[in-house]
């Protein structure tokens, strides 16, 4: 069976490329940036029960006519009994600037005992707004705040990590193949993390811990796909260096392809139900990680492959010189 992967290198390379260099742009032009979630901009996590006349939808159209910017998920869909709202730092500045012009408002009326805490403004206007008078006082389950000096280390923290993982991976692949291998490890570990990056941005799933997770995740699977691919190679050009490397790379692609497949289809099998039946929350994760999983598959063998290839006819022209 002929299969010439690596006669068109160059080509899957400037494909990527181009898809890198696209998405990200897109993502700046059109959103003006990655959607933050309050783990990295800071601002007010809550949960709530639902009624009837209390629930995600009527809750979603109450914030888009009160013109607050706000994110509401259900957090058990299958009972659909609780919903998550998310506000951003800049959204919890402005209800605490209106919950103190309302607070002077009540006291004229003789009121003092009014709060001027962004999420207790937030109950009222909920209270009063959107819920009968004759309703019974709601309650949030869970509350917090998140500063922007918490979002700040958090962001710090998960650039960290993902420099480590790289550096790791890096480091491993150098130390049980050879530079050139390492070299394509890691240009490939870049790409999928720049693409899924580009993909999350575009669909503007909010960038959280456990989408940090998702890339850590994600980096995980790649060089795994990686390495079985490599480690064929190696294993081919013994005995076979007359043959050419593309040749070489060619074979241990096609070899590793039945198994390559097997394992993003049964990877895939677990994580698509949990995109179809699975919380608001858990459908961003499992989105990540499907285009996630499908872009290392494709690097493993398109873009890490090539490099190494690459890499080793640049040396054999330089030592010909």
């Amino acid at each position: 069976m002929n299969f010439h992967v690596m006669r068109f290198k160059w080509i899957n390379l400037t494909v990527s490329l181009v898809f890198l260099v696209g998405l990200l742009a897109l993502t700046f032009q059109k959103f003006g940036g990655f959607a933050l979630s309050i783990d990295f901009a800071g601002g007010i996590k809550i949960e709530m029960r639902t009624t009837d006349k209390l629930n995600a939808e009527s809750l979603r159209n109450f914030f888009e006519k009160e013109k607050i910017s706000a994110t509401v998920q259900l957090v058990d869909k299958a009972s659909g009994d609780r919903v998550k709202i998310e506000l951003g730092g800049r959204v919890q500045q402005e209800l605490t600037s209106r919950a103190e012009l309302a607070k002077a408002e009540f006291e004229k009326r003789g009121d003092k005992g009014y709060p001027i805490n962004s999420i207790d403004y937030l109950k009222y206007l909920i209270q009063t707004k959107l819920l009968p008078a004759n309703a019974p006082a709601i309650e949030f389950s869970a509350a917090e705040q998140v500063g922007p000096t918490i979002g700040k280390y958090l962001q710090t923290n998960a650039l960290y990590l993902v420099g480590i993982a790289l550096l790791l991976i890096t480091i491993y692949v150098a130390f049980r193949f050879r530079l050139n291998y390492a070299l394509g490890a890691l240009i490939a570990s870049v790409h999928d993390l720049i693409l899924t990056l580009g993909v999350i941005g575009i669909l503007q799933i909010p960038l959280s811990v456990p989408v940090v997770a998702a890339l850590l995740t994600i980096l995980g699977y790649s060089i795994n796909d990686t390495i079985v691919i490599f480690d064929r190679i190696r294993e081919n050009v013994h005995g076979q260096e007359e043959l050419g490397i593309e040749h070489v790379v060619d074979k241990s692609i096609l070899q590793s392809l039945t198994r390559t497949i097997n394992t993003t289809g049964t990877t895939l099998i677990a994580i698509v139900p949990i995109y179809l039946f699975g919380d608001d929350s858990l459908r961003d994760l499992a989105k990540v990680l499907i285009f996630g999983i499908l872009i290392g598959t494709y690097s493993s063998n398109f873009v890490a492959a090539p490099i190494v290839v690459i890499w080793d006819n640049l040396m054999k022209g330089r030592s010909r010189a």
